[in-house]
């Protein structure tokens, strides 16, 4: 911002002249202050170059205020909290990952488990019906054809 487009008046405060000076349009934007009030004089696009300028110009001595600490540090508290809650919610995601493989394992493993159950019942079912009929089961063990 140039020193020509601030003025400072601690004792004048009227504000008389600025529904004149925004009938001019569009020429009345840039700021200019008047007291501890923004006065619009200017073009628009110095109005918005100088907003830019005074948005972006960084000065380490503004965070060592009391205000600056006080807007800093619920927003910290805020960031941190989502920070927590976003790791938090990754490895509830990943245990439940974990617990999902574990579960289809067991399933896995419980469903060979029956059908080795109900194979064996069907043979021992096999085996009491052919005693029923007289035939007794051999000792000797099957034998494998091997081509």
């Amino acid at each position: 911002m140039k020193e020509s487009d601030v003025s400072l008046h601690s004792t004048n405060h009227s504000h008389a002249s600025a529904p004149e000076s925004r009938a001019e349009g569009d020429a009345a934007l840039s700021p200019r202050l008047e007291g501890s009030v923004p006065v619009l004089s200017g073009t628009r696009g110095e109005y918005f170059r100088d907003l830019f300028a005074r948005a972006f110009d960084f000065r380490f001595s503004d965070l060592l205020r009391l205000r600056t600490f006080l807007y800093l540090l619920p927003v910290t508290g805020i960031l941190l909290f989502q920070t927590y809650n976003t790791i938090a919610i990754k490895k509830l995601a990943l245990a439940n990952e974990t617990l999902r493989e574990r579960i289809a394992m067991s399933s896995s493993v419980i469903t060979s488990q029956e059908l080795k159950v109900n194979e064996l019942l069907g043979i021992h079912n096999i085996a009491l019906h052919a005693e029923r009929l007289g035939l007794q089961a051999s000792g000797v063990p099957a034998v494998e054809l091997v081509p």
